[in-house]
């Protein structure tokens, strides 16, 4: 946003939900979840520059996992959060006083949702500590000043997925948990899929895979590889299925004949997620100016033909449903200024368009004819099973262990064997046998030899 635009809009769109709007008893219980979902939300005042927040959270907001696991009043206790608990600490005279430990992003935003469910439809609601104390998102946030939406809501998700870490395994719980455990939370759960890159030996058929877990599968729209990019789908074609070709003087030493060979190397989805986030990249590295061409982008999409073949948990089609569109509307192409809205499909099916602190309806055709810069799927049927390792992964892993097991065992037989001869040993010295010990030969110097001769002379 630029300041003159939001200036003129403050006071009439960044008014607070009154305490009767809380409290209307017309309002659905906060239990109710599914209810409200299925009416329009409450729009998310502007304080300064925070459309990129607020587009970011009606999203999120509509996210019907991640606002039922919030909606629950057993979801996260503030009152036990650690990052919040009240400590008595020591003051200068020996004075005590009681200090709040940490920001918490979890307790934040689950009252932010807690407030947005118990709203009027169409009513206001202040962001509050999410947008006032953005800096503790994310050091590089500044707060008043425009910042990237897909960033915020990367940033917000990271800090909720490390806060549950530390809250159940301690602080060094990034430390201490390996990358499979730490990709247990809700957050993976919900967003979380894998992503696979091979490269294919052209010699030997040697294959080498490399996993890589993500939260979010973007995008490029810039022509590359030859073609241009008019759609999602070309664009997932252009990530998923397309091969480059590795020879000449980039060849790929293959881990099956050793030498340098000419390869394929592609990558495909692995574990597909129950969320899928499509961040179409419209900004490039040295340019000042935004892709601002429209990508069409379907309302149902199958992420079948971008699977891999050996795909784990895939009971049903990885098929889904667009119900969240975050839009950038630039100023004549600028990337570093402009406005954010968010679109929305409610519980029923009816769309939304939220434009910060105001929310009207509007349609699907509407809401699919946007140069969208953040698309939103949720998937017709959950995921199988939480990502977990795959068979040959598991084997790997079981060859590992037994090999470690094998190792340690033998550590411990020679250990006992020490242990044994020293003990036979201080048994032969008690009963007077002596104890040889090695003789060793010590090389003396010329200057040693000599002062020996010298004092043989004096005696």
């Amino acid at each position: 946003d630029d300041d003159d635009d939001d200036d003129d809009d403050e006071r009439r769109r960044s008014a607070p939900a009154s305490a009767s709007d809380l409290d209307d008893p017309t309002v659905e219980p906060l239990v109710d979840h599914r209810r409200r979902l299925s009416k329009p939300p409450a729009g998310y005042s502007n304080s300064g520059n925070t459309c990129f927040a607020a587009s970011a959270l009606q999203c999120l907001y509509h996210t019907r996992a991640l606002t039922a696991h919030f909606a629950d009043p057993e979801a996260h206790e503030a009152s036990r959060c650690f990052l919040k608990k009240k400590t008595d600490a020591c003051v200068g005279g020996g004075a005590r006083k009681t200090l709040a430990k940490d920001f918490c992003v979890t307790c934040e935003y689950q009252d932010l949702v807690r407030r947005s469910l118990k709203a009027k439809p169409r009513g206001r609601v202040v962001i509050g500590a999410l947008t006032s104390s953005i800096g503790k998102i994310a050091r590089h946030f500044v707060r008043g000043r425009q910042e990237d939406s897909h960033e915020y809501i990367r940033s917000l998700l990271d800090l909720m997925h490390v806060g549950w870490l530390k809250e159940r395994f301690g602080e060094d719980a990034e430390k201490v948990l390996d990358p499979r455990t730490q990709e247990t939370t809700l957050v993976y759960h919900i967003f979380g899929g894998y992503t696979c890159g091979r490269v294919i030996c052209s010699a030997c058929g040697h294959e080498s895979r490399t996993y890589q877990s993500a939260l979010d599968f973007p995008i490029e729209v810039a022509a590359g590889r030859g073609q241009a990019v008019s759609s999602v789908a070309a664009a997932m074609r252009r990530n998923f299925v397309d091969t480059e070709t590795l020879d000449g003087a980039n060849k790929y030493k293959c881990g099956g004949c050793r030498s340098y060979v000419k390869a394929e190397r592609g990558s495909k989805i692995h574990v597909s997620p129950n969320v899928l986030v499509v961040p179409v990249k419209r900004y490039q590295l040295g340019r000042a100016g935004k892709i601002t061409k429209f990508v069409e982008y379907p309302k149902t999409l199958d992420l079948e033909p971008y699977m891999s073949s050996d795909a784990p948990y895939e009971r049903s089609a990885p098929t889904y449903d667009l119900y969240g569109v975050v839009v950038h509307l630039d100023f004549m192409g600028s990337a570093h200024s402009g406005h954010y809205v968010a679109f929305v499909k409610l519980a029923n099916g009816a769309w939304c368009k939220c434009d910060d602190g105001a929310v009207t309806k509007t349609t699907e055709a509407t809401a699919l004819k946007q140069k969208a810069y953040l698309l939103f799927y949720e998937r017709a049927a959950p995921r199988g099973a939480p990502p977990t390792r795959t068979p040959a992964q598991q084997a790997r892993k079981e060859t590992l262990e037994a090999a470690e097991a094998a190792r340690q065992k033998r550590v411990r037989q020679r250990r006992e064997a020490m242990r044994g001869d020293a003990n036979g040993a201080k048994a032969k010295g008690e009963t007077g046998t002596k104890l040889l010990t090695p003789e060793y030969d010590v090389k003396t110097s010329g200057a040693q030899k000599k002062c020996a001769r010298d004092d043989d002379d004096d005696d």
